[in-house]
């Protein structure tokens, strides 16, 4: 019998930024899942389909963005926690992929397009009263 973290499903991936800064390279398990623009917190977001990812704990890093001279531009920033996909998730379609200001990562699946998280909009909604918005 094969151990559950050998297994790969496949999710159509939608990508939720609530960083201050647009970020690139973003990698769930190794595999390129997009970017996302800066504030407010990278709008709806694109979706990569047909992304492989195995069950178990998944390693998120992305890369940092920003104005010319924005300091970390180009840094490799790891999730501080590794978040666990599991076979119960595994029977959506979609995978939200939420990366919020303390580098901590949420994957939420979804049987169709994926919403900001409670902890998201609170964010936004922190960012547009801070910006007039």
């Amino acid at each position: 019998m094969s151990n559950t973290s050998d297994q790969v499903v496949y999710f159509d991936v939608n990508l939720k930024s609530y960083l201050e800064r647009p970020i690139f390279d973003v990698m769930v398990g190794g595999h390129d899942v997009g970017v996302a623009g800066g504030p407010p917190h990278g709008g709806p977001g694109g979706l990569m389909t047909g992304v492989p990812m195995r069950l178990g704990p998944q390693t998120v890093t992305w890369r940092l963005d920003g104005p010319e001279g924005m300091p970390g531009n180009g840094d490799t920033v790891s999730a501080v926690n590794r978040p666990v996909l599991t076979l119960e998730m595994a029977k959506h379609q979609y995978m939200g992929v939420h990366i919020y200001p303390d580098n901590t990562v949420e994957l939420v699946p979804d049987d169709g397009w994926p919403d900001p998280t409670a902890r998201g909009e609170e964010i936004n909604r922190q960012w547009r009263a801070a910006h007039g918005q």
